[in-house]
Formats: structure tokens, C-alpha cells, sequence
């Protein structure tokens, strides 16, 4: 029973041409429902009838185990319309009582079949051929009765209607099954497929209206104090000293916008699988340094103070320092978005066989869900944006890519702590 099921399973798999489950149906079918016809002809003692039932068995049996093996389904389909369709059932119909007889049940399968197993014009060429070939079969049967083997009894006439009647009942209606199944699973395939285009579309709108707030303020920063440092040259004396701060303000914000397109980038490298590494045994704690100086040296806007906590000694692992700047800046403006006049601190520890660094802040929090979803990517809270909805997603990469784990224990109203841990072994 088991290797029954698998075998059925095998001709039947959705993964097959529709056509091809189609001729296999068939293929089975037609040596069943042969089979059963070589039986009711015998009983009928229409000695005739039984040897075209049998022969259409082997032709049927032939062309599924030629078609299984080959993989020719087109060709099978033609040799079965012609062969079959178009020969052994106009035969049979003379055969079999003509049109008192089940036989012209058995040429509507025809059509049907071959309609669902030919495509565009071919289809509707050989169908038209087939319906007006059974039509003038008729006609010839009702003006030239002689040709028609005629039933003995009424008995045999009702039992070859019955056994035509089942076979086809059973053929038809096991294809429509086959076909609304499988049309019912592409539309719903469809529905989740336009689901997602339709995320998709929404994400697309809001990550680009997300990055161009990013890249608007320090544009607009630009441009007022290029402005400002215009209309000072224009001044004697010249003030140097404000000149000065506004070129440094200029500086912060081409670096904003830097490190958004930098973010851009590495996003589209993650997704195509490209994220490279520059691996260099580094000092954590000389690094961290650094990132608080070029920090001190940039536009606070939101007054906050960034403190380090360093331990005495840790040995140097190995590291991308310039990914690891990127990380420590991505949350760094993360924690300066949601903190105002309050303390950044960032701190260095050791765990089990790693180093791990904590980037804790003082403002106002992430909600749960905003946690869960952090380093999913193009995520941006509603009235507030966190990063540009990448910049998270991106540290996760960066230190999953260097073999250490992040993640985050926040409150909202209580201030928010990043961790991220990365491996001593190299």
C-alpha cells in the first residue's frame, strides 16, 4: 500500500506540468476503464468490442510507461489523440451500437482532453476536427444502419451506457478536482504574492521618505551655514572664530550624510551576500577612545554627554575597525535621537571567551515591539524615527558577520542599553 501511495503521489505531484499529471490521469484511467469495458464486453459475449477494449489497454499502458520514462509528453499527447481519439473510438463506435451505445460519452472525453492537453491554435484546430469527425459519424450511423453492430438485448445496450457512463463521469471529474485545486492554490499563491508586493510598496514608500528626512536636516544644515559663511566674507573684519564653526557644522553634516549612504550601501552588499570584512587584531578599548574623541569634535545637538567605561587591560581580538566605528556611530545617533541633555555611555567588558561593549543611554526608551523587530531592517518608530529604518539591521550584520551576537534590554521611559559581543578566538 505504501509504495502504491508513493507512486501516486510520484504521478500526481504538484510540482509536474499540469498537462503531465493530466496525460498520466489519463494514462491510468484509459487502461482501468479499458480493463473494466474488456469484462463487460465479455459478459456481452461482443467478442469484437473485447479485443479493441484490450488492445486499447496495452496502447494506453505502452504510451504511460513510454511517456514516464521518456519524458516526451508532447509527443504522447498527439499519438494519444490521433491513435486513440481519432481511431479506436470512431472503430469502436461502429463496434458498439453506434449512438444508442455509451461510445459518444466517451468522444465529449475526447474533446475535453484534448482541449486541456494541446495549447492556443493547436487546440482548437484538433477539437473542431474531432467534434465534426464524431458528428459525421452519427450521420452516417443513422442513414446506413447496416454499418452499426447492433446490442443482442437491451440488457447489454444499459450496461455499456452504465460502464461508459461511470468511466467518464470518473475521468471528468477527477481532472476538474485536479485542476480547481490546483487553480484554487495559484490564487491564493497570488493573494499572498500581492500581499507582499503590497508591503513591499508601503516599505518602499516609507524607507524613502524616511531617508530623505535623514538627508534633508543636514542638507538644510549645509545650506544655512554655507549661506551664514557667505554673508560673513562679505564683512570687515572678518570673523574667523564663526567661520570656523560654521565650516566644522558643514563637516558634521557631509559626515551625517555619509554615514547614511554608507549604511545604504551595506544594506544592498548584506542582501546580494557581499559584506566584507578587513579582520585586524585591535585594541577595543583604544578604539572606543577614538570614537569618543571624533565625538566630542562633532555638532551635539541634543547637548548629551558621552562617558567611557574601560577596563585596565583586555588583549587586542580580531576585528574590522572601520565596520566597528560604523556599529559604535549607529548607535551612538541612535541613543543622541532619543536622549536629550542626558549621558551616553559606552562600556567594555569581558564575557565568556568574548569581549562585549554596551552602548547605554538615558532617554526615553523602546517599546517591546520596537525591540523585537529592531534588526529586521527598514524599521522606524511612528512619531519618531530611529535611524532611517536601517541602521540597526546593519550593526546586527556587522557583528554577526565578525561571529559575536547584539541585542537590547530597554524600558520605555528609562532609557535604552545595546549590547554586542564579539569573539577573543580568532
Amino acid at each position: 500500500m505504501k509504495h502504491i501511495r508513493t507512486c501516486f503521489h510520484t504521478l500526481l505531484d504538484p510540482g509536474l506540468d499540469f498537462r503531465v499529471r493530466l496525460f498520466n490521469i489519463l494514462a491510468i484511467g484509459g487502461m482501468a476503464v479499458s480493463l473494466i469495458m474488456v469484462f463487460c464486453s465479455l459478459f456481452m459475449r461482443a467478442w469484437p468490442n473485447a479485443c479493441l477494449n484490450f488492445l486499447l489497454a496495452l496502447v494506453s499502458g505502452g504510451l504511460f510507461l513510454y511517456s514516464y520514462h521518456s519524458g516526451h509528453y508532447q509527443r504522447c499527447y498527439l499519438i494519444t489523440i490521433v491513435l486513440i481519439f481519432l481511431i479506436f473510438f470512431p472503430v469502436m463506435f461502429f463496434t458498439s451500437g453506434g449512438y444508442q451505445g455509451g461510445i459518444p460519452l466517451f468522444f465529449v472525453f475526447a474533446v475535453i482532453f484534448t482541449i486541456l492537453m494541446l495549447e492556443k491554435c493547436l487546440a482548437i484546430l484538433v477539437s473542431i476536427t474531432e467534434v465534426l469527425l464524431y458528428f459525421l459519424l452519427c450521420l452516417l450511423a443513422y442513414l446506413h444502419p447496416s454499418y452499426i453492430t447492433a446490442f443482442v438485448t437491451e440488457a447489454d445496450r444499459l450496461i455499456d451506457v452504465l460502464a461508459a457512463f461511470l468511466s467518464v463521469s470518473i475521468g471528468c471529474g477527477t481532472v476538474l478536482y485536479f485542476h480547481l485545486r490546483e487553480y484554487n492554490e495559484q490564487q491564493r499563491l497570488l493573494a499572498e504574492q500581492n500581499l507582499r508586493l503590497r508591503q513591499y510598496d508601503n516599505a518602499k514608500s516609507t524607507f524613502l521618505t524616511t531617508v530623505a528626512h535623514e538627508i534633508k536636516n543636514p542638507l538644510n544644515s549645509i545650506s544655512l551655514h554655507a549661506r551664514d559663511t557667505s554673508e560673513l566674507l562679505a564683512e570687515t573684519p572678518l570673523d574667523f572664530s564663526l567661520m570656523q564653526e560654521n565650516l566644522s557644522t558643514i563637516e558634521q553634516s557631509v559626515m551625517r550624510i555619509d554615514r547614511i549612504l554608507l549604511d545604504l550601501m551595506d544594506t544592498v552588499s548584506i542582501e546580494q551576500g557581499r559584506l566584507a570584512l578587513s579582520l585586524q587584531l585591535t585594541d577595543l578599548a583604544s578604539l572606543l577612545q577614538i570614537v569618543r574623541h571624533d565625538y566630542e569634535h562633532r555638532q551635539n545637538a541634543h547637548t548629551n554627554r558621552l562617558l567611557l567605561q574601560l577596563p585596565e587591560t583586555l588583549p587586542k581580538i580580531a576585528v574590522d575597525p572601520e565596520r566597528l566605528i560604523q556599529v559604535l556611530d549607529n548607535l551612538i545617533s541612535n541613543a543622541e535621537r532619543h536622549t536629550n541633555h542626558g549621558t551616553i555611555t559606552i562600556s567594555l567588558s569581558r564575557g565568556e571567551h568574548a569581549q562585549v561593549i554596551c552602548v547605554s543611554d538615558t532617554g526615553s526608551g523602546m517599546s517591546k515591539e520596537m525591540q523585537k523587530n529592531a534588526f529586521r531592517g527598514y524599521v522606524s518608530e511612528d512619531q519618531d524615527y530611529w535611524r532611517h529604518g536601517i541602521g540597526l539591521y546593519v550593526c546586527h550584520q556587522i557583528v554577526t558577520a565578525h561571529g559575536g551576537s547584539i541585542w537590547i534590554e530597554s524600558r520605555e521611559g528609562a532609557g535604552t542599553r545595546v549590547f554586542f559581543s564579539l569573539p577573543e578566538d580568532v
